[in-house]
């Protein structure tokens, strides 16, 4: 990865050759990645729910969707980390989500552990995460390299439907939103389609300042042993939750 001061001294009229060079990642390195993730995105379409403790109706899934940097085009080099968001059959409403969303979870992570097909792609690290919302997080890795990609998979309601609407969202929803009284993050993954879509048709350019956003921030944020870039003034408290520190998924934010 280049060095922060590489982006700092590069004028710009050379910034799209900045983030070819070392932003993009390769095309090949890509598919692998998610060669290895459509294991995971079959795994959870075909797989039926039958009662568990906590649940009163079998759970099918209705839709799995890709969000985050690789869902939306703007993935940086060596990024392994891959969300998913599960839309399932039995929340018919947020505060029917909140309810079960915990009981969801553990009956993802009891049905991942039996999946021959992620066990030979060697899973490991399998938990649930705290966060805003809680996830089941896993690793497994991808063909030829062994690279260890992690896989962060997300229950939600789909208030949108089956496909999400190019028109204007209708209003009861965002007051069926207000009404749950939920966690200032906690629903934002069923509305992760629309800010994938916001970023997905872009043109390439406003991905590529997306890129350079995120390279920054990482620079920022994690700078090593060494101080923040003088540019940078404190450290940029973006996908964290500011009071509590709790991490926050990239379906929390438009990047």
């Amino acid at each position: 990865m280049a060095l922060a001061h590489d982006l700092y001294g590069t004028p710009a009229s050379r910034l799209d050759s900045f983030v070819a060079q070392w932003l993009q990642p390769s095309r090949k390195w890509k598919e692998e990645v998610l060669e290895a993730v459509r294991t995971v995105e079959q795994f959870l379409r075909q797989e039926f729910f039958s009662w568990e403790r906590g649940l009163d109706q079998e759970v099918q899934v209705l839709k799995v969707v890709k969000v985050g940097s690789f869902g939306n085009g703007t993935v940086l080099r060596g990024t392994t980390d891959v969300e998913l968001v599960v839309f399932l059959s039995c929340f018919h409403s947020f505060q029917e989500e909140a309810k079960r969303h915990q009981a969801i979870l553990r009956l993802l992570r009891k049905k991942v552990c039996c999946c021959q097909d992620l066990l030979d792609l060697g899973l490991s690290d399998l938990s649930v995460a705290q966060g805003v919302p809680d996830a089941l997080i896993l690793t497994i890795q991808a063909g030829e390299t062994a690279e260890p990609i992690s896989v962060t998979i997300i229950p939600a309601y789909g208030v949108l439907g089956p496909s999400v609407p190019n028109s204007e969202i209708p209003p009861d929803i965002y007051v069926s939103l207000i009404k749950a009284y939920g966690y200032p993050g906690n629903f934002s993954p069923s509305f992760s389609e629309l800010q994938r879509n916001f970023i997905k048709h872009r043109p390439t350019k406003v991905k590529s300042l997306l890129r350079l956003v995120k390279h920054w921030y990482r620079q920022a944020h994690h700078p090593g042993p060494s101080r923040p870039h003088p540019q940078c003034g404190r450290r940029v408290q973006m996908g964290y939750n500011g009071s509590e520190g709790l991490p926050v998924p990239e379906t929390g934010l438009l990047l």
